[in-house]
């Protein structure tokens, strides 16, 4: 949230793995039970990130999230932000994460501009790649977390005129010990402004 502009890296290939959260993520059950969302690709997964088709019964997430958290105290706020992500068809899992993603920008009153990578002429991989973006939007600082800075080739940047920012991210933990959940989670227990500033808090 320390950013003025995000750069939506669509065009980098869609990774699979049991590490990686591209297509996930993590929500819990009133009695503290951790269930995993994950959007249903379908066709190749040898392609871009925001080429990876989605299978229909992706909205079926929508009735686990209201069995999840309907009885949180800030259920009612999180309704018509569910609405913006599930209340329209999409293709492809992009659509629905990008949609996601700017929807809690907005409940979270960060109404900052949103880049499409691959709408952008920078080239390469990795840190080059990055550092490519950051300099075709004028950027002159680029924020990442620990692991994103672990691949960053520091003197390379600094000799760009590009400042690399660390932020520590410290994950919440649910009261029943779930790590890291969803931002549904949060905004439902929290609300947006409770999930604002333990937001702020946590870098």
């Amino acid at each position: 949230m320390s950013a003025d502009l995000f750069v939506w890296l669509d065009s980098v290939k869609f990774a699979r793995s049991s590490t990686k959260w591209e297509d996930r993520t993590l929500v819990e059950t009133p009695d503290g039970r951790p269930v995993i969302l994950r959007l249903p690709a379908q066709g190749s997964r040898e392609v871009s990130w925001r080429e990876v088709e989605l299978c229909d019964g992706w909205t079926k997430h929508r009735k686990t999230l209201q069995s999840c958290y309907g009885k949180r105290p800030h259920w009612r706020a999180v309704v018509p932000y569910l609405e913006s992500v599930y209340g329209t068809p999409a293709g492809t899992i992009e659509a629905v994460c990008r949609r996601t993603f700017e929807a809690t920008l907005s409940l979270l009153g960060e109404n900052r501009p949103v880049v499409r990578a691959s709408q952008l002429s920078a080239k390469g991989t990795k840190g080059e790649l990055v550092l490519q973006l950051v300099r075709e939007v004028g950027g002159t600082t680029y924020v990442t977390g620990a692991p994103g800075a672990a691949y960053l080739d520091a003197a390379r940047f600094a000799d760009a005129g590009v400042t690399v920012e660390v932020q520590s991210w410290t994950a919440p933990v649910t009261r029943h010990g779930l790590v890291n959940p969803s931002i549904v989670h949060v905004l439902a227990e929290l609300g947006s402004v409770g999930a604002r500033r333990m937001l702020l808090k946590s870098h």
